[in-house]
């Protein structure tokens, strides 16, 4: 593995990654009312712009803490959720491009708009290369301090809800549309996908890497999203249908999120 490589990975997480991860859950997160103009699209329901905002904030987590773990066990950790989230993101932004503030009268929003573009026709290269030129090895490591059976069996419940959900938030929004706890659109439910997909990706891996070292960065980041996810939860519950029939299976994912990430959190080498 080359110096080169793994320099301007770690250069590319503290220059362009953690600032970019950091602005983008300001803009939805915080500003989650405000998406007409500080964001690339407007967001109707402020309640899908925290759960996205949450999922870059969940990312900048993994993102600093990678910065200084091992590009290797980084890679593998984190580099097939960091392709999910960023690929998905840029084809749902080209399937739904006339939904995008091109042509807004603020210079602003047609800034950050095109700054969103350019970033997902790039970024999943990066993290693409990333994985093929790090994330692929495995070593003696994996397994070496496991986890209680009770947490890896949390974490493939959640990774495979996780995974089948965003799969069909992507491929078949309007199915899943009626049943989802609160109003999406479908530029909003293939959005929602990246983050989906990326969370039971992340769930699954680190089930399968069963090191309570290796993983604490991409644990810390889990627990980060489903935090978040409940903070959102709280800031907007009346746009949460309780009556839809996945409702409270998203509560269970998000509450299981917080319980299986908490014990053994830190584990000294």
């Amino acid at each position: 593995m080359s110096t080169t490589g793994k320099s301007f990975a770690r250069l590319f997480i503290r220059f362009a990654a953690l600032p970019l991860l950091f602005i983008a859950g300001f803009q939805l997160f915080i500003l989650s009312e405000q998406t007409e103009y500080y964001f690339a699209w407007t967001i109707a329901l402020p309640l899908t712009a925290a759960f996205l905002g949450a999922g870059y904030w969940a990312a900048m987590g993994v993102a600093f803490m990678n910065w200084w773990e091992d590009v290797n066990v980084g890679a593998r950790t984190t580099g097939l959720t960091a392709i999910a989230a960023t690929t998905i993101l840029g084809i749902s932004t080209f399937l739904h491009l006339d939904k995008f503030h091109l042509n807004s009268p603020a210079l602003l929003t047609r800034f950050v708009t095109w700054v969103w573009i350019i970033i997902y026709v790039i970024t999943p290269f990066v993290f693409l290369w990333r994985w093929l030129a790090y994330g692929r090895n495995t070593d003696s490591s994996m397994g070496a301090k496991p986890f209680p059976s009770w947490i890896r069996i949390g974490y493939l419940i959640q990774g495979v809800l996780a995974v089948v959900a965003g799969l069909i938030l992507f491929f078949a929004p309007n199915l899943i549309i009626p049943s989802w706890p609160w109003e999406l659109t479908p530029l909003t439910a293939r959005a929602i996908s990246a983050w989906s997909i990326a969370y039971g990706l992340a769930c699954l891996e680190v089930n399968r890497e069963n090191n309570t070292v290796n993983v604490m960065p991409a644990r810390i980041s889990l627990l980060i999203f489903s935090v978040l996810q409940l903070i959102a939860l709280a800031r907007y519950f009346s746009n949460f249908d309780l009556s839809k029939p996945l409702a409270w299976l998203y509560l269970l994912v998000m509450i299981l999120g917080v319980i299986v990430n908490i014990p053994n959190l830190y584990t000294r080498k």
